[in-house]
């Protein structure tokens, strides 16, 4: 089972998902206490993409950057490439994930945007989760918890991540990081169990 969180820097998105783990490795069981996801696969993992680090990736969607956007985008492939492997092997909550890299190829790499469309929402290159959670806190409260962000950007790629949505081929839940962590985790908990009402067979 893959379970991917996506939204802006500073959204919450990290938090809560990192959260949500625990969760549903105490939680997420029947009346055996057998995990409810495939227990071959194992207890739920956390990981995030890109697979380097923050630093890096921030100098990638910076002005500053040595590349251009067609080697940007040749940098985030490789790394989510490569981590296809881990992700298919185990029960995932990802930090981040493919439509992350369509959202920013938008606004960082426009002339690649086309093509990495088509790389990322290839079924035959990436696995599709089985649920997006979009963590959709207004652009402005992810800047006042860190003004050292740009404000038109996060507004830019909030829009980029809702004109891409349609383009998502599995359930999307959306929720706002507001309200503190807890208040957050256990709002979102009530939507999970609600929507895995929905999809159980």
């Amino acid at each position: 089972m893959l379970i991917v969180f996506e939204g802006l820097d500073r959204s919450g998105k990290t938090s809560l998902s990192s959260a949500f783990v625990p969760w549903l490795n105490n939680e997420y069981r029947d009346e055996e206490g057998v995990l409810l996801a495939d227990p071959h696969f194992g207890e739920f993992t956390w990981t995030k993409e890109p697979t380097f680090s923050t630093e890096e990736a921030d100098l990638l969607n910076s002005a500053d950057s040595p590349l251009n956007e067609y080697q940007r985008e040749r940098v985030f492939f490789e790394s989510r490439w490569r981590h296809q492997e881990f992700i298919t092997a185990r029960n995932i909550v990802c930090d981040r994930y493919i439509w992350t890299g369509v959202a920013y190829a938008k606004v960082y790499s426009p002339h690649c945007f086309g093509f990495a469309k088509e790389l990322y929402f290839s079924e035959n290159l990436f696995v599709t989760p089985d649920l997006y959670v979009f963590v959709d806190t207004p652009p402005e409260v992810c800047f006042d918890r860190d003004p050292t962000l740009d404000l038109d950007r996060l507004i830019a790629l909030r829009e980029a991540y809702l004109s891409t949505k349609d383009l998502i081929r599995c359930p999307v839940l959306t929720v706002q990081g507001l309200g503190g962590e807890e208040r957050t985790l256990q709002r979102f908990v009530s939507a999970f169990k609600e929507h895995q009402k929905k999809v159980a067979p």
